[in-house]
């Protein structure tokens, strides 16, 4: 998600998990929404993909982080149905990432004035 208050946890949560100085970030408002259900959108998926695709083969990333998080603007779900959708997220982008990346879906739970990641 292209939320600014759950960025830095997840950059972090990321640096910490692959060892990674830098961090690609694709972004898109209510990502998990539009990827994770049944009616997958094609186009955004394609895009996600092919930016995936960059940061691997070009950057050499060694991990993905699919993310969904609490009070989200663009995917104003309930909670357990948000979690669902960003593990369907993962999935769907598992399907075409090669070899063995990991691709961890999180969810980003507010925590007081902070921002924690929990994996799911």
């Amino acid at each position: 998600c292209m939320d600014g208050r759950v960025q830095a946890p997840i950059l972090e949560y990321g640096q910490k998990r692959y060892g990674a100085r830098y961090a690609d970030t694709i972004t898109e408002a209510g990502l998990a929404g539009l990827i994770g259900n049944e009616d997958v959108d094609k186009k955004i998926l394609e895009s996600i993909k092919n930016k995936v695709l960059i940061s691997i083969k070009k950057h050499h990333s060694k991990g993905i982080i699919v993310h969904g998080h609490q009070d989200c603007a663009g995917n104003p779900v309930d909670e357990t149905l948000h979690r669902e959708q960003t593990i369907n997220t993962a999935r769907e982008i598992r399907n075409f990432v090669l070899g063995d990346i990991e691709v961890m879906p999180v969810f980003v739970v507010r925590d007081g004035e902070n921002w924690k990641v929990e994996e799911l």
